[in-house]
């Protein structure tokens, strides 16, 4: 298999964009450094995390994988696990809200606080978009929707429903990331223990849609029957590794998450107990 497939170039709006939000980190991450040592805040740890965060997009979408998702099922499921479950929690872990208000003049920094104040129209429909309730639904719905074999045929190669299935994957994994990790360091929506169970239902679904397509019989994606071979996988055998990805890797991801919320929950309890001990 070439590595770069022929007449393969990077989507050059999606990489203007990502070099964008790289720069516009770093110029307000340089200008928070000048006004304070302490960086609002922010330790060094969420700069790196941001910058991972971003080269997780990068590889999804502007590397040779997103050629060869349409040639490969293995290579789309890599594709979508990078755009679910990597680069959105990291981008919200380095707090990016802050860094990228300071990069732009304060004039503009103003307009944004106009523009999402405490009233307006865009604050009250991203509240309710990124409620746990409905985040979860949410990307529960697109990552069931965009496996029914219909879709996502219809998906595949360059064309605009393509290019909605990449943003409603990003979009959903933001949305569902948000009442776990505040995206400027601040206060979670989701308190600890409701976000065991939070992260409890992707996981089952992973862990459901991975096994099907493992144990199917037959491919159950046109897409992949119709494609030329570019590896010595059978379409069936390319669905069946492609789903223990999902089922084995994407199912065991949701436990990193889970573990690190159970152990601040179980410290806070801690916490708690010594308090009232003291206080006794």
């Amino acid at each position: 298999m070439n590595l770069v497939p022929a007449g393969w170039l990077p989507d050059l709006v999606l990489l203007t964009a990502t070099l964008l939000a790289g720069a516009l980190y770093a110029i307000g991450w340089r200008r928070l450094g000048r006004r304070s040592r302490h960086r609002a805040g922010l330790p060094v740890w969420r700069a790196w995390c941001y910058a991972a965060g971003l080269a997780a997009l990068a590889v999804a979408l502007l590397t040779p994988l997103d050629a060869y998702s349409s040639l490969l099922f293995t290579a789309h499921m890599v594709q979508h696990l990078l755009l679910l479950l990597i680069a959105p929690p990291l981008l919200w872990l380095g707090a990016p809200l802050v860094p990228i208000l300071w990069a732009v003049p304060a004039q503009e920094r103003r307009g944004a606080g106009r523009l999402f104040g405490p009233r307006s129209p865009l604050r009250l429909i991203f509240q309710v978009l990124s409620d746990a309730r409905v985040a979860a639904v949410l990307f529960l719905g697109m990552t069931a929707l965009w496996h029914v074999p219909a879709l996502y045929d219809a998906a595949q190669g360059r064309t605009w429903i393509h290019d909605v299935e990449h943003l409603a994957f990003f979009g959903a994994g933001l949305l569902f990331w948000w009442p776990l990790i505040h995206p400027t360091g601040g206060t979670r929506r989701l308190g600890l223990g409701h976000g065991i169970f939070y992260l409890i239902a992707p996981m089952l679904e992973a862990n459901a849609i991975g096994a099907l397509l493992t144990f199917a019989g037959r491919p159950l994606y046109q897409t992949y029957v119709n494609a030329p071979r570019v590896t010595r996988l059978s379409a069936l055998e390319d669905q069946q590794l492609g789903g223990l990805l999902m089922w084995i890797p994407g199912g065991m991801f949701w436990l990193v998450p889970l573990f690190i919320v159970l152990a601040i929950f179980l410290r806070r309890e801690d916490e708690i107990v010594l308090r009232e001990e003291r206080l006794a």
